[in-house]
């Protein structure tokens, strides 16, 4: 191959890689530009009106909540948080948040979340009552919500429980009920549990060993 060729494939090859680490660089900015915005519009998520408010129909029975809230922005885009809540003793066990999805994308999310819950309209006033009255009572058993509330709690901001009348009951019949989910660390919550509240002061349903 001439010594010509050899540079223009060289200068080629050379090119090609600094367009491929540019497009790197452009989708890298993209993505943190993308993940910032939604973040500062849940941070203003309360400044818009509410669009619904939905729990599973069977929370009370099974004492854990699963509930959904979401927002509708200026440009027909939803803002939404979804929170897992514990009403009989871990408070807000998990909880997640996103902003700028179309009215199609969120009922996707919906149905694909909630595959197995028959989700009911709930007064705004008794959702946030069940997730801040849980929280504040797991706190007293030595357990803090799920990291993500910090963000998705921006979304419940303008919301009131206050003259609301309901009469709401967290842990079962007067003492902590932990049911062991199948993501808990057994151990360190019975142990958190033994150590805050007392070791007969409490109920609890140990997980199920599935096999030998």
């Amino acid at each position: 191959m001439p010594n010509y060729e050899r540079r223009r494939q060289k200068a080629l090859l050379k090119k090609r890689r600094k367009d491929k680490e540019k497009k790197k660089k452009q989708f890298r900015i993209s993505g943190l530009d993308e993940y910032s915005r939604r973040v500062r519009l849940i941070k203003i998520a309360g400044s818009y009106p509410l669009h619904e408010c939905l729990i599973d129909n069977a929370w009370q029975d099974r004492g854990l909540a699963q509930i959904v809230l979401s927002r509708r922005q200026p440009d027909g885009n939803f803002i939404f948080g979804v929170y897992l809540v514990d009403i009989y003793c871990l408070g807000l066990k998990n909880t997640f948040c996103s902003a700028e999805m179309s009215p199609a994308e969120y009922q996707r999310m919906k149905l694909m979340s909630f595959k197995e819950a028959a989700l009911v309209p709930c007064p705004p006033g008794r959702a946030r009552r069940i997730i801040f009255g849980a929280i504040e009572y797991a706190r007293k058993l030595g357990f803090e919500p799920q990291k993500d509330f910090a963000l998705s709690r921006f979304i419940l901001e303008g919301l009131s429980d206050e003259g609301y009348d309901f009469a709401l009951e967290f842990g079962r019949e007067g003492k902590p009920l932990y049911i062991a989910g199948p993501d808990d660390d057994f151990e360190a919550i019975m142990q958190t549990l033994t150590k805050n509240v007392g070791k007969e002061k409490f109920h609890f349903i140990a997980p199920i060993k599935i096999g030998g």
